[in-house]
């Protein structure tokens, strides 16, 4: 570790206002450009309180909530300014609150409201969701590497590891809300059709809309990710696709399908329905 990754925590720390990295000296040892400081605010206070504060206060407009305003409003823009802002620093809380928010809508509180308002049993199968979604956020970690040193190599301008980390934290973030977003609204169109259309054979049709619906929500985060990396990398249009749908092609068919192959050999999967009895 470095002194100034060393410093970073401490309350005099200075941050590049290039590329964000904890300054030490002179010059940024991230980005190599003269050290400009931009301070940083006094830290929020801890416990229950500081999680209150940051929930329902804006902190200058980058509050959990203004955040996520602004992501369904200028998605790209958003991400671009949050990442290239050295005193926003909240991108993992940011990303527990959307990523806590859309695993409790789309498998607890859904399963349960169509339950109960058709009265029909729920089938989640809670050890198979979350063994699904543990897979997918240990190849993101896995990959997040890999497509820093791709990136940089056809990028044009230097990045930080670090910056890019928070980047990707956005990302994921505005992903988990824009699922989130695109479920209720695919709820309420279910419940729309299912409660005025008397007809048999309405269910293949609500499932089928909500095959759409996914479909939609990928396509709506791959041009969100081309086109956030062609701003943060300076990227032209046809590298930030082949780079996107390159990674995504790998995530898909080769670190998933293998580390679902690890997880269900290894057992995991039976040691967390074991958890959670489902």
């Amino acid at each position: 570790m470095s002194a100034a990754e060393a410093n970073a925590g401490t309350p005099g720390a200075r941050f590049c206002a290039d590329c964000g990295a904890a300054l030490q000296g002179q010059f940024c040892s991230a980005c190599g450009s003269p050290a400009r400081a931009i301070p940083v605010s006094e830290p929020a206070s801890e416990g229950w309180g500081g999680l209150t504060s940051d929930l329902l206060h804006s902190h200058g407009g980058n509050g959990v909530f203004a955040v996520a305003l602004s992501f369904l409003r200028h998605p790209v823009e958003t991400i671009i300014r949050l990442t290239d802002d050295p005193t926003y620093r909240s991108q993992w809380g940011f990303l527990t609150a959307m990523v806590g928010g859309q695993l409790t809508l789309l498998y607890i509180v859904m399963p349960r409201f169509l339950a109960i308002f058709f009265h029909t049993p729920t089938a989640t199968n809670s050890s198979a969701v979350l063994t699904s979604e543990l897979v997918q956020y240990v190849g993101m970690a896995i990959l997040t590497p890999v497509q820093y040193y791709v990136c940089r190599a056809l990028g044009t301008r230097a990045r930080s590891p670090m910056s890019y980390v928070k980047l990707c934290a956005l990302s994921v973030s505005y992903g988990a809300l824009l699922s989130g977003v695109v479920s209720l609204a695919a709820l309420v169109a279910a419940v729309v059709i299912m409660k005025t259309v008397t007809e048999p054979g309405t269910t293949p049709i609500v499932q089928e809309m909500g095959n759409v619906f996914a479909l939609l929500t990928m396509v709506a985060v791959l041009v969100f990710v081309c086109a956030s990396h062609k701003r943060f990398w300076g990227m032209s249009w046809p590298i930030a696709i082949g780079v996107t749908l390159a990674i995504a092609c790998v995530s898909w068919f080769v670190v998933y399908p293998g580390l679902g192959g690890l997880v269900e050999r290894s057992g995991i999967g039976q040691a967390i329905g074991g958890v959670v009895g489902g």
